[in-house]
């Protein structure tokens, strides 16, 4: 066994958390629909961080011609999944009967964004730290309008601008995905 395939252990189980904590939430919504006020702000936020969740194991496979690991470089790489995990858990309540999911999203948004703030920098300065690569990079312009866009949205409480701007940074995370980096 290679150290990176040792690595990517992991940093699967800990994906494989964040994707089975939003898939069991989301059927628990499903179940409980006729008590559950429905909002499509926080279920676009659920496929968001699905999204990046699959986002960060997929880009993880560029990793398997490092030759070398240490603690602190895998340490540095989990740290993303484990804050995607974590905000996959924040994006329920903990009783989801009879919840209002949209006031829930707008009571957890800036602790929510906060982390997601963290997820990026943790994310964009993994490689840099960890294997001295190159900071300034191509790769790395959508990471500058995602730590802007999470941070606006953490302090910024207003709801309309919520509902406007985070299509925006999904369609942007989406196109950087799709258009721009769709291989491995």
């Amino acid at each position: 066994m290679s150290q990176f395939q040792f690595v990517m252990v992991l940093l699967s189980i800990i994906i494989g958390l964040g994707v089975t904590d939003l898939l069991s939430n989301i059927s628990r919504q499903i179940k409980l629909r006729a008590t559950v006020t429905f909002s499509w702000l926080q279920s676009s936020l659920v496929l968001f961080v699905f999204v990046a969740l699959l986002q960060q194991w997929w880009e993880s496979w560029g990793l398997q011609t490092v030759d070398h690991w240490n603690f602190g470089t895998m340490l540095l790489m989990l740290a993303g999944p484990v804050g995607l995990y974590v905000a996959s858990h924040l994006l329920f309540p903990q009783r989801i009967e009879d919840s209002d999911l949209e006031g829930y999203y707008f009571d957890n948004a800036k602790a929510f964004w906060l982390l997601g703030a963290s997820v990026v920098i943790v994310s964009t300065l993994f490689r840099p730290i960890g294997f001295g690569m190159a900071l300034i990079d191509p790769d790395n312009a959508a990471s500058v309008f995602l730590l802007l866009a999470c941070l606006t949205l953490a302090f910024v409480r207003n709801r309309l601008f919520h509902k406007i701007v985070f299509p925006i940074v999904f369609l942007a995370m989406l196109l950087d995905l799709f258009v721009f980096n769709p291989n491995i």
